[in-house]
This record gives structure tokens, C-alpha cells and sequence, in this order.
């Protein structure tokens, strides 16, 4: 199964360690799903990892950082990031999230944002929270 999972859940799988999206990152990590994702979102992620109260929370060095970038790089599967879908969310930094998962050809685009959520799918791409998807992997897993 292919999904993306928003810039948030990779956020908050880095923050709060229990929680559904770091379960989803480490079911990312024991390849029982293939993420997708962008250029566009790496960069939105590592602009996000560099916020004060990110970085205080984390207290991610510049290594540690820089190796999370290298497993999107290099674990994930990168999106040429050149269809744009403008006006498909309430909120045009979401489209990109949407123009990801469809140039990807993802299944699922896994949220904790409203402004994606409410679209519940587009063209056949399921959106879903974070913990709908876990149980949609649990319940596929073996």
C-alpha cells in the first residue's frame, strides 16, 4: 500500500513517541506500508524541525536531523512534485499534499489536518487520520 502521510504526522511521530503517527513511522520503517512523498514536503519538514519549540522539544541535532531527510530520500518514494491541483483543499499549502498523493499514485493520504480530512478522498485517494490508518494496516497485517 502507498501512502503519504502530511507534513504533521511525520512531525508528531517525532514528537510523541506512543502515539498512533509513530506507529505509523515505525510501520513505515518495517516496510509494511511504502511512503510517498516530495521535495516540496521534505523542505516543509525540515523547515518545521527548525522552529525553537521544535527544536527544544526534539533536541534533534544537525546529524540526526539530516538523517531523517536521507530515510524520505532514500526510503521513500519521491514524487517529481510537477502536477499542481490548486484549489482542491480550503487551504493551498494542503494542495501540494494532494498533488503528492496523486503523482504518486497513493492510496491513502493519512492527516491530523481538517482541511484534508473533511475531503474524506479525492479521485479514489482515501484520507484518513493517523489512527484510522494504523487500523487499516493492523487489520491488513498478517
Amino acid at each position: 500500500m502507498k501512502a503519504v502521510l502530511d507534513t504533521n504526522v511525520l512531525i508528531s511521530g517525532l514528537l510523541v513517541g506512543a502515539g498512533p503517527a509513530a506507529r505509523l513511522l515505525d510501520a513505515w520503517l518495517d516496510e509494511r506500508f511504502q511512503l510517498v512523498t516530495s521535495l516540496y514536503q521534505i523542505e516543509e519538514v525540515l523547515h518545521v524541525l527548525s522552529y525553537p519549540r521544535i527544536t527544544r522539544r526534539l533536541n534533534l541535532s544537525e546529524v540526526e536531523v539530516a538523517a531523517f531527510a536521507q530515510s524520505l530520500l532514500g526510503r521513500a518514494e519521491v514524487t517529481p512534485g510537477d502536477l499542481r491541483l490548486p484549489g482542491v483543499t480550503r487551504d493551498p499549502k494542503d494542495d501540494a499534499i494532494v498533488a503528492c498523493a496523486v503523482e504518486g499514485r497513493a492510496e491513502v493520504i493519512v492527516s491530523g489536518d481538517e482541511d484534508l480530512l473533511v475531503l474524506g478522498a479525492y479521485q479514489e485517494i482515501a484520507v484518513l487520520s493517523p489512527r484510522a490508518f494504523l487500523d487499516r494496516l493492523e487489520a491488513s497485517s498478517p
